[in-house]
């Protein structure tokens, strides 16, 4: 059994020692690597931080040059597999940037980010006011937005305020 925080949610651990994985200050995760995507990594490595990403597949027009090579590491796979998301390395992240265009896969993958990862901020690309402030009650430490309303580096700086 995973050791407990004080709000009885178990610690993120490394399964083959046993060990605490405290999340990195510094680490942060996008899944969605459309243009939104794209921008929230520009936005994000501005302040220095590391950022890995995972897409269904390899994007095939990069709308900023040279982006691919500020990535960390580039995971090619369906984030809403635990698998998937441990590549990523997000027991290990801060927050994680789910801005894919399909609301219902956003909502699988902040589930599935939440039950690896307790403490991670869940930064969500959702139009559903009802269902995000459910959300945010029942999961804490969830912010959701509209691209259609905020540019990419307010969510960059979402993800940030964690």
């Amino acid at each position: 059994m995973s050791p407990q925080t004080p709000n009885n949610q178990p610690r993120n651990t490394n399964s083959a020692t046993n060990t605490l994985v405290p999340p990195s200050i510094d680490r942060f995760l996008i899944c969605g690597l459309g243009s939104l995507g794209q921008h929230c990594v520009a936005a994000l490595k501005q302040f220095g931080v590391i950022v890995n990403a995972i897409d269904l597949i390899q994007p095939q027009h990069w709308e900023i040059s040279d982006l691919s090579s500020q990535l960390n590491q580039l995971i090619i796979g369906d984030a809403r597999e635990p698998g998937i998301l441990r590549q990523g390395q997000v027991q290990q992240c801060r927050a994680i940037l789910i801005i894919t265009s399909n609301e219902r896969i956003n909502l699988a993958i902040a589930l599935a980010a939440r039950l690896i990862n307790p403490q991670i901020r869940l930064v969500v690309r959702s139009a559903k006011e009802n269902l995000n402030q459910l959300l945010d009650k029942q999961l804490g430490n969830y912010v959701a937005f509209e691209p259609t309303e905020l540019p990419a580096p307010a969510f960059a700086v979402a993800a940030l305020e964690s």
